[in-house]
């Protein structure tokens, strides 16, 4: 057996006390040694660790910065990382988030291959066994998942050992995919369709994994992706069985929350669509450093005018790391706009005064008297002049003291100004500047199965057979009867007063003529509209080798781009520990040597 240099865990680790609680318990021991890893208390205990160490995707900026920096939804906010959304020289194997993101990953290996390695020989009821090893093995296909997809060819550890070893070589690609795809089948095999205690993985994640796995390897374009990736023939039909098993309600009672917005209320964290998610909680002493993704999509709203306008914890603590691309108000959506919630629902359009103050100076330059509640910033993708409300843009910034039309875009000027994204907003916050959160990290929803079964069905060219799960998720996007739509609806898109409480399910439908044509790219926006924020746009790029082209094309901000970036340098520090080391093109991506 071999023991990883990658990552070295330490001999204090965290152990679940129980399997019955809203969340894994935790519980720190010290001072153990591997012969504690015989014992069933150890075993559990490296593996509720090898959970724990999954939320420091978010208990920080590695996921955010790795998985929709730089990409064609999202670029440089106005405290954000340069190297990672401009592309710029100083992404390198020097970079410290990438060296964390490797580290983290490898730690999370190390605790599983902890659990895989020693529990053959633990004495304990057999059927746990199958399960304890089914989640380690389940959660070590998720890390090297993510590690092929940004690194390509990692070093491939599947056993822990006491012994320290140097001589590491990565790896191919197509030998990563079958180590994943060989973890998650056992675990398919070997998991419970319904647990106890949520964050733990199921069939259905597992299933849903597959999938996703399946679909990634065969979305390849070219040759040389295609066999670096081991694409098989039959990957695509092995995404509709696995999804199908979700679907078919084999696997659960899983469907789409009927309002987008209550997909994200943090009162509805438990319900129908989500399939896996990296459990938080309120309790500080069993959060780590909690979920910190509320902070990095929020604009710098409490510095436009502090006589009415304080921070809160309703708005968000504002570390503005992206923002939105200019691609996602005005293509993204398109003409649908107006019918698609998802574009009102996704953002905070409007920010409401929380202090009063009289003779405030608008943009337009007349003063206003501002109240508790008024709208004091006001964002609109575009102006439309309409006969029923406002007729002019200075009428609009007569009326608000803030209002910003977005059909400009002012690279860095104004980089801390922009909706802000609602979907990881965290109001249970005790207080404006608490970093620690507790909003759970969904990391697998029905809506994506939906869409990975109709994608699988539109690479077959089978169109008429994608169509009812494409439609599936549009119809929840929706407005449906008696819904008030956004006041945008009829001031600035067209629409009509007199409509704004008509269903737009008939508008949101696709048929075969619109997705025929271009597919993928169909496919990638809807996967835009749907998940925006949501820590998979790169993946989503590269998988289908769309990266450069649609990043040159929709980031302004991102005209360094080249061809090698798809994926990331390896670590300096892991390459600096090798004995033997290889060649730069051995040990290196290429485009960083």
């Amino acid at each position: 057996m071999k023991r990883s240099i990658l990552y070295f865990l330490l001999p204090g680790f965290i152990f679940c006390l129980g399997s019955c609680k809203k969340y894994l318990e935790e519980k720190v021991v010290s001072n153990v040694s591997y012969q504690l890893y015989t014992t069933e208390k150890g075993i559990e205990g490296a593996l509720t660790a090898a959970y724990n160490t999954f939320r420091l995707g978010v208990s920080g900026e590695r996921a955010l910065t790795f998985s929709d920096a730089g990409t064609d939804l999202f670029t440089l906010g106005s405290d954000g990382n340069q190297p990672f959304n401009l592309y710029l020289g100083t992404l390198s194997s020097l970079e410290g988030k990438i060296n964390d993101y490797w580290n983290y990953h490898y730690k999370g290996i190390s605790e599983c291959n902890l659990v895989t390695t020693y529990l053959p020989g633990v004495s304990m009821n057999e059927s746990r066994k199958s399960v304890l090893a089914a989640e380690a093995r389940f959660l070590r296909a998720l890390y090297y998942f993510d590690l092929v997809q940004h690194y390509g060819k990692v070093p491939l550890v599947l056993e822990s050992s006491d012994k320290i070893i140097t001589s590491f070589k990565r790896a191919p690609i197509s030998e990563i995919y079958e180590a994943v795809i060989s973890d998650l089948v056992y675990a398919y095999d070997q998991l419970p369709i319904t647990v106890t205690a949520r964050g733990r993985a199921t069939k259905a994640a597992a299933a849903h994994q597959l999938a996703k796995v399946y679909m990634t390897r065969s979305s390849a374009i070219t040759a040389e992706q295609r066999l670096a990736r081991g694409s098989k023939n039959t990957d695509l039909d092995s995404v509709i069985h696995y999804a199908g098993k979700i679907i078919n309600k084999d696997l659960g009672n899983f469907s789409l929350v009927t309002d987008f917005a209550n997909l994200f209320d943090m009162k509805n964290q438990v319900n129908s669509e989500v399939i896996f998610a990296i459990q938080f909680t309120t309790d500080m002493l069993n959060n780590g450093s909690g979920n910190q993704m509320h902070l990095y999509h929020v604009p710098q709203y409490d510095a436009i005018n502090t006589k009415i306008l304080a921070r809160s914890i309703e708005y968000g603590r504002p570390y503005r790391r992206v923002r939105p691309t200019p691609y996602v108000y005005n293509e993204l959506f398109g003409d649908t706009r107006k019918y698609d919630s998802r574009f009102a629902k996704s953002f905070y359009w409007a920010y409401l005064a929380n202090k009063a103050a009289n003779s405030i100076e608008t943009l337009a330059g007349n003063k206003v008297d501002v109240k508790v509640g008024d709208t004091a910033v006001y964002f609109t993708p575009e102006y439309f002049a309409t006969d029923h409300d406002y007729t002019s843009a200075t009428q609009l910034q007569n009326r608000f003291p803030y209002y910003f039309p977005l059909n400009f875009y002012l690279p860095f000027t104004r980089n801390y100004l922009f909706p802000g994204l609602k979907k990881w907003n965290d109001p249970l916050r005790p207080t404006t500047n608490e970093t620690n959160g507790s909003r759970d990290w969904v990391v697998m929803r029905y809506a994506e199965t939906l869409l990975l079964m109709a994608e699988a069905y539109g690479r077959k060219g089978d169109f008429e057979s994608a169509l009812p799960f494409i439609n599936q998720v549009r119809e929840r996007a929706a407005y449906k009867t008696g819904e008030l739509k956004t006041t945008q609806y009829w001031t600035f898109e067209g629409g009509r007063y007199e409509d704004r409480m008509l269903s737009t399910v008939g508008n949101m439908k696709v048929n075969v003529s619109n997705i025929s044509g271009r597919f993928v790219d169909f496919i990638l926006e809807e996967r835009g509209r749907e998940f925006l924020g949501e820590l998979n746009r790169w993946e989503d790029l590269v998988r289908c080798e769309k990266l450069v082209e649609r990043v040159l094309l929709y980031n302004p901000d991102a005209v360094n781009i080249r061809d090698f970036h798809v994926l990331r340098p390896i670590p300096q520090t892991h390459i600096d520990r090798l004995d033997p080391k290889g060649s730069p093109a051995e040990e290196q991506n290429i485009g960083y040597y």
